[in-house]
């Protein structure tokens, strides 16, 4: 692959990675030094990459397996959004409104921390990557219909656990 046809094939998802990485190592810092790590390798490993047929979910591997890494060597607990919620954006909605709606995301963030590693990671690539089934599927390693039932399920967990609170 050369530099031309890189740029256009894995530069493009540097995004997507970034927000997968950063679901995993919940920290900024960290997850640019994943995406950096995996961009230098995918960069290294060009001449694989020929051979690929789907680079994006080539490149989601190396990125997941580049964090795992650094998950287990610092120990860090899962937390798909760190200490703050994002923020959501203004829609001419009142104060209260917007209070609110940052609080149920604070709540689904703390939810979503309590599901099963599967489920998780499922529905954060699914939701927060925009991943599909078939990209969740090669990401993970999991079969499609495995990836569409940990989906539901966890969807299913996190409204009943959010109606509760």
């Amino acid at each position: 692959m050369n530099e031309t046809r890189f740029k256009n094939c894995v530069m493009p998802l540097h995004k997507t990675l970034y927000a997968y990485a950063l679901t995993i190592l919940k920290d900024e810092s960290d997850a640019q030094d994943c995406i950096q790590e995996a961009f230098t390798r995918l960069w290294e490993n060009r001449h694989r990459l020929e051979n690929i047929d789907n680079v994006s979910a080539y490149a989601t591997v190396t990125v997941k397996n580049i964090a795992l890494t650094m998950v287990s060597r610092s120990r860090n607990s899962f937390s798909p959004f760190g200490d703050d919620p994002p923020d959501i954006a203004d829609s001419g909605a009142s104060p209260a409104i917007i209070t609110e709606d940052r609080d149920n995301v604070r709540q689904v963030a703390k939810l979503l921390r309590d599901l099963p590693d599967n489920q998780r990671r499922v529905i954060t690539l699914s939701t927060m990557a925009g991943f599909s089934t078939a990209e969740i599927k090669e990401a993970t390693g999991l079969s499609e219909d495995n990836v569409r039932v940990l989906l539901s399920r966890g969807r299913k967990k996190l409204r009943d656990l959010f109606s509760k609170s």
